[in-house]
């Protein structure tokens, strides 16, 4: 994968943070999980607490039997806000990361914890208006002629522009609402977005009208990890142990929030470096969990 495209993948999924919160210069207290997050990237995370990744998050702190402590810091510019937030000790763990050793080949002073979901790019639409997407399982496999709703810089449009599509039409993915308001209207008749946001907002703002359903192929599934700092092996050590025993509950908070997930993850020996991610490649289309969508070109500063 081209560089350019790389960076892409560190822009969705990812998460982020805006406020500072108190830090004395030393690590985490004990009975502390202190996680860094963005205040307003639901489904992920946000400051009043109601995202999937915060639910994870407690998930994580009560099995340790401890309390999680949030620095809130935006999320746009990955690297700008890890050297803000994590790498300045101000917080330990960042959730919705892409599982993929170029990450920390990127990013040498984190590593990843072991996966605790896998998820990707989906097809959305409403059931009954287009009859020929039921069977449709890649992007490769869409009928010509439909209007399909796409973000901007993600790899649907770059494979639908590729493949000489004749209908795509672009959103922005800080607006995630948009593509499914005009696929209610009846503006667009598809669309390829990130199937997390999209089976989020579908399950609570849309009462569930639309089919979300994860696509195959290079690019569009991506396994999700933490990352901590690199010499903090006792925490991830920590975190890959309540991981591996926390798979059934994890998968009941993506229920939960309406997140479309892949299977059950296969056991991993702890810490990182084992494998490539069980994708059908090994792409990421933008920074995880930031923003609400895997999206935007925009660069990691």
């Amino acid at each position: 994968m081209a560089r350019g495209a790389w960076r892409r993948v560190l822009w969705v999924v990812g998460v982020g943070l805006l406020g500072v919160s108190a830090w004395d210069g030393a690590g985490g207290a004990e009975g502390v999980l202190r996680v860094c997050a963005d205040p307003e990237n639901l489904p992920f995370t946000d400051r009043t607490l109601q995202g999937f990744e915060n639910r994870i998050a407690d998930l994580i702190a009560q099995t340790m039997g401890a309390r999680v402590e949030y620095t809130w810091w935006v999320t746009r510019y990955l690297r700008r806000m890890l050297r803000n937030t994590l790498l300045a000790g101000r917080c330990d763990i960042m959730f919705g990361l892409p599982y993929d050793e170029r990450f920390t080949e990127e990013l040498p002073a984190v590593t990843l914890t072991r996966p605790y979901y896998t998820t990707g790019y989906a097809l959305v639409y409403v059931p009954g208006r287009q009859p020929s997407l039921d069977k449709v399982q890649s992007v490769d496999a869409l009928p010509e002629g439909l209007r399909v709703g796409v973000w901007n810089r993600t790899p649907p449009q770059d494979v639908l522009a590729l493949r000489g599509y004749a209908h795509i039409v672009t959103y922005h993915p800080w607006y995630p609402e948009e593509v499914l308001r005009d696929l209610q209207a009846g503006q667009i008749d598809a669309a390829v977005v990130w199937g997390p946001t999209a089976g989020f907002y579908n399950k609570a703002h849309y009462a569930s009208v639309f089919v979300v359903r994860l696509l195959e192929g290079p690019d569009f599934t991506w396994r999700i990890a933490a990352i901590v700092r690199k010499d903090d092996t006792a925490l991830l050590k920590r975190v890959n142990a309540i991981l591996e025993q926390s798979g059934s509950q994890i998968r009941k908070i993506l229920d939960d929030f309406g997140i479309p997930h892949v299977g059950t993850l296969p056991s991993l020996s702890p810490g990182f470096g084992e494998s490539r991610p069980l994708t059908a490649s090994p792409q990421f289309p933008y920074e995880p969990g930031m923003r609400g969508a895997l999206g935007s070109h925009t660069k990691a500063h």
